[in-house]
């Protein structure tokens, strides 16, 4: 448990220092870039309470790096797409992969914890699931949007 905790520990941690912040100053729409930003500072609370369910279950917040989050972020920056709508569209559609694996980590965690924990990270998942959302409401005038 701690250490699919600890993996989702660095997963916060690295959208929150790392690649919400990259992305958000790649994207051109307004709209997404709100929704990024907002998310962004969700992402900042949801390490810090994921530190908490940590020391509820009695164990020391640690980080465990997660090679799902760091195949994913390889594989998106490895692309070359430069039509900007077509490329905000590309970085929607990689915000909502990481949403979905967040969102597996926090169902597995969920099942196994309870107590102040459980809550914590039910508080979390909520959050990730209406970001999911926007997201994908997003992406989808986005997608309308494109040249034929």
């Amino acid at each position: 448990m701690f250490l699919q905790l600890g993996e989702l520990l660095w997963v916060e941690r690295t959208l929150a220092f790392e690649a919400l912040p990259k992305l958000i100053d790649d994207v051109r729409d307004e709209e997404l870039k709100a929704a990024l930003q907002e998310h962004l500072e969700q992402t900042r609370y949801h390490a810090a309470r994921v530190e908490e369910a940590f020391r509820a279950l009695g164990g020391e917040p640690t980080s465990a790096r997660s090679a799902e989050l760091d195949g994913a972020l390889k594989q998106h920056d490895e692309q070359q797409v430069t039509e900007p709508t077509l490329r905000d569209l590309f970085h929607a559609f990689g915000a909502a992969r990481t949403e979905h694996l967040e969102l597996g980590l926090y169902d597995a965690l969920l099942a196994l914890v309870g107590g102040d924990a459980s809550q914590l990270l039910a508080r979390n998942r909520g959050e990730e699931e209406d970001a999911l959302g926007k997201l994908q409401t997003i992406a989808e005038r986005l997608r309308t949007e494109l040249p034929s």
